[in-house]
């Protein structure tokens, strides 16, 4: 990746340039999550992937509606890539659903160490006019 690139949720430019990632991050701007779903094998993807990493199949974007999980790891990150080095220390966390998918982002709110298990609500976050990201509040 060049140094000129951006990175959309973990997604280079080039992976968010794709027609699949473009409806992904287009609905992430509606404040929709979207997960992906294999047509094959029908194994789900969040946040999504355009192929399967069991069968290589297409996936297609399918709504995820759920929005409460509990945390089930996290990590507080005190040196941090530059873009996101005025923001450090913070702590990343991955959520798992009540379906068992899970999701990793920033746990925004915390007021204290966070607990594994302890209940999160995701939330959205607009961090420009052209992105806008999800992250988890406690």
């Amino acid at each position: 990746m060049a140094a000129t690139d951006e990175v959309y949720l973990g997604y280079t430019t080039d992976e968010a340039t794709t027609p699949f990632f473009r409806e992904f991050l287009d609905a992430l701007a509606e404040e929709t999550l979207m997960k992906s779903v294999c047509t094959e094998c029908g194994r789900e993807y969040l946040p999504p992937r355009e192929y399967c990493q069991d069968d290589l199949s297409k996936c297609e974007l399918k709504e995820f509606k759920e929005r409460e999980a509990k945390l089930y790891s996290y990590t507080i990150v005190d040196f941090a890539p530059e873009t996101l080095s005025s923001k450090a220390p913070y702590v990343v966390g991955i959520g798992e659903f009540p379906s068992g998918l899970r999701l990793t982002a920033h746990i925004t709110n915390l007021m204290s160490v966070p607990e594994v298990g302890m209940d999160m609500k995701l939330a959205f976050d607009e961090v420009d006019e052209r992105l806008v990201t999800y992250k988890w509040l406690v």
